[in-house]
C-alpha cells in the first residue's frame, strides 16, 4: 500500500475511537488532576520567584541568560555605599530555560508553577502607547509573591563562600 492510500479498516478505526472519552480538558473550567499537586507538573518552569533576602546581586543569572532577558536593577545602597542590585526579568524575551536558576550560587532564584501573567491595560491609550505600556509591565523583579507554589529549582542546598 502506498503512502496516503486509505486502508479498508479506516472506518473501523473511526468507530473504535468514536466512543472513547476525549483526551483534552476544558481549561480553565476543568482542573487537570494527574500529579500529586493540583495543576501543572510539580517541576514546571513558570514565572520566576526570588528570595530577596538570600539574593546577593552577583549577576550570575544575567551573565548565563542566553536571551539577555535578565537585567540587574539598582534598588538602593548598603552601609558601605555600594549599590544593591537585584534581577529584573523581561518575560517578552525569557524562554524559561531555567539556566538562571541552575547557576544561582545562593539558591534564591526559583521557578514557580504560575504561568498566567495578566496585564490590565488602560482603554484610553493609543495603540502605540499601549505597546509601550505592555512592554514595561512585562519587566518584573521576581520576589516571593509566587513562592507559595515552587516548581523548578535546583533541588540542592548550596553553600556560598565555603
Amino acid at each position: 500500500m502506498a503512502l496516503g492510500d486509505k486502508s479498508v479498516y479506516s472506518p473501523l478505526t473511526t468507530l473504535k475511537n468514536l466512543f472513547k472519552r476525549p483526551m483534552t480538558i476544558k481549561y480553565p473550567k476543568e482542573i487537570l488532576r494527574v500529579f500529586p499537586k493540583e495543576g501543572v507538573s510539580p517541576n514546571y518552569r513558570g514565572l520566576h520567584t526570588n528570595d530577596l533576602e538570600k539574593c546577593v546581586g552577583c549577576a550570575a543569572c544575567q551573565r548565563i541568560c542566553p536571551f539577555d532577558a535578565i537585567e540587574m536593577k539598582i534598588i538602593g545602597q548598603n552601609e558601605q555605599g555600594r549599590a544593591i542590585k537585584k534581577p529584573v526579568v523581561d518575560y517578552g524575551r525569557c524562554s524559561f530555560c531555567a539556566f538562571c536558576v541552575d547557576v544561582c550560587p545562593t539558591n534564591s532564584l526559583k521557578m514557580s508553577r504560575h504561568y498566567i501573567y495578566k496585564i490590565k491595560t488602560v482603554k484610553s491609550l493609543s495603540a502605540k502607547d499601549e505597546v509601550e505600556f505592555v512592554k514595561d509591565k512585562f519587566r518584573i523583579m521576581p520576589d516571593e509573591k509566587l513562592g507559595d507554589d515552587i516548581g523548578y529549582n535546583t533541588g540542592k542546598a548550596k553553600k556560598v563562600l565555603g
